[in-house]
C-alpha cells in the first residue's frame, strides 16, 4: 500500500507539471497590417481591410514581413518550410509551432452623431467661388455661397476654411473622413460631413459675387481667386495656391473686369502695355500711377468677402 501511494503521488506531481507548463500562448501584435484590395493566397481568402496579427516564437516584424511575401505567392506555394492553412488564415513552420495567424479587424461601431443645435447658424458672410468648380461629385457653380453651420464645434471661419481647401484640391477628393452631398431639390450646393458628425452647409445664393467691403480709401476686396499651378506673370512668381485680389478703386475697376485681368495675364505670363506690374507689392495698374488696376496677394485660408 505504501509503494502504491507513492506511485499515486509521483503520478500527481507529472500531472502538475504538465499543468505548469503549456504551450506557449500567440501574442498578439499591437499594430494592424492592411490589405489594400481583395487578395487570397491559395484557397485562403484576404478580404480588404485591416487585419490583426498574433505570432508564435517569431516577432511582429518578421510575421509583417513575411505576410507580405506570402501575399505575393497567390500560388499558395510558399517557400519551405512554411506551410499555410486557409481555415485558420493561419502560417507555420512544418513540424513546429513557430508562426502567426492573421484575422481580419473588427473594429467598434462609429460613435452616435453628436447632436445638432436647435437651429442652424447661418453665417454673417458669403464666399464667392470665382469660376465654375466641383468637390467629389457635386458641382459649385461661380457665385456667391451663404455657410450654414449644421452641427457644433465649427466656426463659421472654419467653415469658410475648410470650403477653401476642399475647392483647392484639383482631383476633387475630400480628406479626413469628409463626405459631401448635393443639396436637393433647385438649390445649388452641397453639405459637408465628416466620421464625427461635423456638417456644415454652401448653398449658392442670389447675391452677386466678386464684392466685398468697399474700404475707407475705395479698394474693393473682390474674394479669393485660385491659381492652380505655379506661375508668373513677369518677375513677380505666383505660386499655387489661393489669393486675395483688391481693385484699387471701386469706381475705374470691378472686381469681374479685375478676376478678367489677372487671368489674362497668368496666361500670358506678361502684362501688356499700357499694364505695368510692381511685383514687391503684386499691384497691377494700367500705366504709372494710375489707380485703375488691382492687387493680388496670398489668401489667408478661408478668405470670406
Amino acid at each position: 500500500m505504501f509503494r502504491t501511494a507513492l506511485t499515486i503521488a509521483a503520478l500527481g506531481l507529472a500531472a502538475a507539471a504538465m499543468t505548469a507548463a503549456p504551450a506557449s500562448a500567440a501574442t498578439r501584435c499591437p499594430a494592424t497590417f492592411q490589405v489594400l484590395h481583395d487578395d487570397h493566397i491559395g484557397a485562403m481568402s484576404l478580404p480588404a481591410g485591416a487585419y490583426t496579427v498574433s505570432v508564435n516564437d517569431v516577432s511582429c516584424a518578421a510575421a509583417s514581413t513575411l505576410f507580405s511575401r506570402f501575399l505575393e505567392d497567390y500560388d499558395g506555394h510558399l517557400p519551405s518550410p512554411w506551410v499555410a492553412n486557409a481555415s485558420k488564415r493561419s502560417f507555420t513552420r512544418s513540424g513546429s509551432s513557430t508562426g502567426f495567424s492573421v484575422k481580419l479587424a473588427a473594429y467598434p461601431p462609429a460613435p452616435p452623431t453628436p447632436p445638432t443645435p436647435g437651429s442652424p447658424t447661418v453665417c454673417p458672410a458669403t464666399f464667392s467661388v470665382l469660376h465654375n468648380d466641383g468637390i467629389g461629385d457635386v458641382s459649385f457653380p461661380k457665385g456667391a455661397y451663404r455657410t450654414t453651420l449644421l452641427s457644433r464645434g465649427i466656426s463659421c471661419q472654419q467653415a469658410s476654411t475648410l470650403f477653401s481647401d476642399f475647392l483647392d484640391d484639383a482631383d476633387g477628393d475630400l480628406p479626413d473622413g469628409w463626405r459631401v452631398a448635393a443639396l436637393s431639390g433647385s438649390a445649388r450646393g452641397g453639405v459637408f460631413r465628416n466620421a464625427a458628425g461635423t456638417s456644415f452647409q454652401q448653398q449658392l445664393t442670389t447675391a452677386r459675387t466678386g464684392g466685398g467691403g468697399t474700404s475707407t480709401n475705395g479698394s474693393v476686396a473682390c474674394g479669393p481667386f485660385r491659381v492652380l499651378h505655379n506661375d508668373h506673370i513677369g518677375s513677380l512668381y505666383l505660386p499655387k495656391g489661393t489669393y486675395d485680389v483688391y481693385t484699387l478703386s471701386a469706381d475705374a475697376l470691378s472686381c469681374s473686369q479685375a478676376t478678367r485681368q489677372f487671368t489674362s495675364f497668368l496666361n500670358a505670363a506678361k502684362v501688356p502695355s499700357p499694364w505695368v506690374i510692381d511685383a514687391a507689392t503684386g499691384t497691377f495698374t494700367r500705366g504709372a500711377g494710375s489707380d485703375t488696376g488691382f492687387r493680388v496677394k496670398p489668401a489667408t485660408r478661408g478668405t470670406i468677402s
